[in-house]
């Protein structure tokens, strides 16, 4: 078995303690989609720091990569998502209209999981349900009947930036590649299940997993990071490593 590769490892845990004040705050926004962006690099940032402490265990140990390998690449998934969509935000030329339709949507996802809820049987505080129903009764009609805020998937938000152009050449292939890659591992996927029947898929796909999973966590949170600082106040030093983190990113 290869010996964990520690570049992205390292590269982590010095990212860990130089934007530690950019997501813990207090941040002063300069827009509605600053305070999307400080959520959501808060939510990056947390999941960064639960694959570095994933990580250490995989460099104390190399054998451990089998059981923490694939559960890294699940968790880089999430971040992944989450900075295609505050890309999209940012490239539209709607940000305002959008990162209001993100707040807006909050009444309708409350209502969904509600509705779940009755549907199945389940019994819920009558002041709940008047709360929710109340919230939802005046979001916006149009939003109503989407299945989630931006009214497209991932896979389709990602069709429309590389259509457009936002997401530079350079880019495309690892964009698109990393995509795939964490697909297989946040739902039932009968090629993802099959890899576990064989050993031996299943040490070729560890031998990958730990690092893929620390790459992508780290290059979607700088890229968060990158548009968060636009839309708040910071420090220089912060704004500095975010930049020159994403410079190293993209000359390898």
């Amino acid at each position: 078995m290869t010996k964990f590769t520690p570049r992205f490892f390292k590269l982590s845990q010095i990212l860990l303690d130089k934007v530690h004040p950019l997501a813990t705050g207090p941040n002063k926004y300069k827009s509605r989609f600053g305070r999307i962006l400080e959520g959501v690099f808060r939510k990056g940032y947390f999941t960064l720091q639960t694959i570095v402490v994933l990580a250490d265990m995989v460099e104390k140990d190399n054998q451990l990569r089998i059981v923490f390998g694939g559960s890294i690449l699940d968790l880089s998934r999430r971040v992944f998502e989450d900075m295609i969509y505050m890309e999209y935000i940012n490239e539209s030329d709607k940000k305002e209209e959008y990162s209001k339709q993100f707040f807006d949507y909050t009444a309708i996802d409350q209502n969904n999981d509600l509705e779940f809820l009755l549907g199945s049987g389940v019994k819920v505080d009558s002041k709940v349900i008047e709360t929710v129903k109340n919230k939802y009764a005046i979001a916006p009609t149009k939003l109503k009947s989407r299945s989630n805020w931006a009214g497209q998937s991932v896979e389709q938000v990602i069709a429309w930036l590389v259509q457009r152009g936002k997401i530079e050449e350079s880019r495309k292939a690892d964009v698109l590649k990393i995509y795939t890659a964490g697909n297989r591992k946040n739902h039932t996927s009968p090629s993802d299940i099959l890899d576990h029947l064989f050993q031996e898929s299943l040490d070729i796909d560890s031998e990958q997993d730990v690092e893929m999973g620390l790459m992508i966590t780290h290059g979607s949170l700088v890229k968060i990071g990158l548009l968060f600082i636009e839309e708040t106040e910071t420090k220089e030093e912060i704004k500095k490593e975010l930049r020159e983190s994403w410079e190293s990113i993209n000359k390898d």
